[in-house]
């Protein structure tokens, strides 16, 4: 339960000073970027720690697996949702003001992360109703955690320059920054390489 709860302190805290601090307005196209970006963050810790979940006694069986794996996939589901919110509010305000896509590092890592994502949602949801498709659960499991190590980046590219109309002073910034490395060490902390390309473990 850790890392969904780092998740939604450390979006608390972004939206906080993105609403509040800040003062930007509900009204503004843009606001909603942030937000949408946010509830993504926090849907995507929520569905890494469903499929952390089904460790020991709760691997055992299919039953026992299958609560934890509609969790994962309805949070996931979610995370794609407000992933296109983030995309699409980003991209119209982009398009009102006549500016460029793409030219930061953020919207680089922002648009490339968001697409391996879905792909990957796409990729589970595949496996979980096709079960020939199902051997290659490993590689899907592999690919959620480069991705998830992704839109962490990708969140301290935002909070590092301040974007969003984001104030805060330099600790602040290495604080939240250092929440987002938190949270990456907590997901490695959770991963069992026997379930990961490479192993000679059956296990699934």
């Amino acid at each position: 339960m850790l890392l969904p709860l780092l998740g939604i302190a450390y979006a608390g805290v972004v939206l906080y000073n993105v609403l509040v601090v800040s003062k930007l307005s509900l009204n503004l196209l843009y606001t909603w970027h942030p937000i949408s970006a946010n509830l993504f963050i926090v849907f995507a810790t929520l569905g890494m720690g469903a499929a952390q979940g089904i460790r020991g006694k709760v691997a055992l069986s299919r039953a026992t697996k299958e609560p934890y794996v509609t969790r994962h996939a309805v949070f996931n589901w979610l995370a794609v949702f407000f992933l296109a919110g983030a995309g699409a509010t980003i991209y119209l305000n982009k398009e009102r003001n006549n500016r460029p896509h793409f030219t930061t590092y953020h919207g680089i890592s922002g648009g490339l992360t968001g697409a391996f994502f879905v792909a990957n949602v796409l990729g589970g949801g595949a496996m979980n109703t096709v079960p020939s498709l199902y051997k290659y659960i490993k590689f899907h499991r592999l690919n959620g955690y480069l991705i998830f190590a992704a839109v962490l980046a990708a969140h301290g590219t935002a909070v590092w320059r301040g974007y969003a109309g984001f104030k805060t002073d330099e600790y602040g910034k290495y604080a939240l920054v250092g929440l987002l490395g938190l949270m990456l060490l907590v997901t490695l902390r959770s991963i069992k390489l026997s379930l990961l390309p490479g192993s000679k473990s059956k296990s699934s």
